[in-house]
């Protein structure tokens, strides 16, 4: 017994002055806030897709459209402002931020008339609240175009975007963004479409400590694009494979577990935690759900609480980084559009995790 203690205490004696360095650094790491948020593009855009004929294409189309109207970005922008607002995150990782553009029915020409752009509203709405964030990166996605009946051809350019806030002390030294290889094409009565997805990032440093930000958004509709798109983002040569310490954000489509409607299938998720990655609301709010997922209406118009069931938008981290804090955004009632329809900010909630970087 009193050669274990002899032991002990010399291994106190030498490990102490370490643990007091590790502790010292910890207290003087820099704080991050950043948040992950799907807009929500304004209406389901699958549903032409089973489509016969074109007549019925067009029909179908004109819904999309209608509904892009009826969800009121301008206004939904309104709301997403005040969610930065009140939690004033240092990144923003944005999914599905549409830039609609309208043209004459069947111009070969892709159309250009914008209608909405929902990067430049929501800018104007930040702006508006006092608030300064630039434009980090950006990375187009999906670019589809189809008939309605009454509103001539409808493009859609989908995009990712990486807002920063300007604070003392924060840099951008590198940003970089590719569509992923693995895509899925659909063929419609108007014609094939492609769906592009990928990935964006920048690097930056705080206070002297660099570390890499990424936002993604994985395939919706099929189980095995999704998957392939994961392998891409955290394997050899993918954009997670760097010697920084690196904050994954981003719609993943994808459950830990799988939600009850089968939907958000877990092999990305755990393809992503098997490549180190920890899952920062599971270790920041240990035992709480933290349902980010989703309305059930298209219309975002759901009734009061939020309806959420499942988490399948995500903050990973690794290494070096400790999480402090996290909170949910989205998901408050009160937080909707006045009068009727009370529209949410979006179809996803979202959330905002702070992180202390430790050199």
């Amino acid at each position: 017994m009193h050669r274990k203690l002899i032991a002990a205490f010399a291994l106190l004696i030498f490990a102490g002055p370490a643990v007091a360095e590790a502790a010292s650094q910890e207290s003087k790491a820099p704080k991050l806030s950043v948040m992950t948020r799907n807009v929500y593009l304004g209406a389901d855009i699958a549903r032409p897709i089973g489509s016969k004929t074109i007549e019925e294409f067009e029909q179908k189309n004109q819904i999309v459209w209608d509904t892009v109207v009826k969800t009121n970005f301008p206004a939904r922008a309104k709301l997403l402002a005040k969610e930065i607002k009140d939690t004033r995150p240092d990144f923003i990782g944005l999914q599905e931020v549409a830039l609609w553009r309208k043209g004459p029915k069947g111009n070969p020409a892709p159309a250009t008339d914008v209608a909405y752009d929902f990067l430049k509203s929501l800018q104007k709405e930040i702006k508006a609240r006092g608030l300064s964030y630039r434009v980090g990166s950006i990375q187009q996605e999906a670019n589809v175009e189809g008939p309605t009946t009454s509103d001539g051809d409808v493009r859609l350019t989908m995009r990712d975007v990486i807002l920063v806030k300007k604070r003392s002390g924060l840099t951008i030294t590198g940003k970089k963004g590719a569509n992923f290889k693995a895509r899925i094409t659909v063929p419609t009565a108007a014609g094939p479409v492609t769906v592009k997805r990928g990935w964006t990032y920048v690097n930056a440093k705080l206070d002297g400590v660099k570390f890499r930000f990424i936002n993604t958004h994985l395939e919706a509709f099929l189980a095995s694009t999704r998957l392939e798109q994961t392998k891409e983002l955290v394997g050899n040569g993918g954009p997670t494979n760097t010697n920084l310490p690196v904050i994954l954000v981003g719609d993943m489509n994808s459950d830990a577990k799988g939600d009850p409607d089968g939907e958000g299938d877990p092999a990305p998720y755990r393809t992503i935690v098997k490549a180190g990655f920890k899952d920062a609301w599971t270790y920041i709010k240990r035992g709480t759900t933290g349902f980010t997922c989703c309305l059930k209406r298209e219309t975002a118009d759901d009734p009061a609480p939020w309806p959420g069931d499942h988490r399948i938008d995500h903050i990973f981290t690794k290494p070096r980084i400790t999480g402090v804090k996290a909170v949910k955004v989205g998901v408050d009632p009160k937080n909707r559009t006045k009068g009727t329809p009370r529209l949410w900010p979006s179809d996803h909630g979202g959330w905002v995790a702070t992180f202390k970087l430790v050199k």
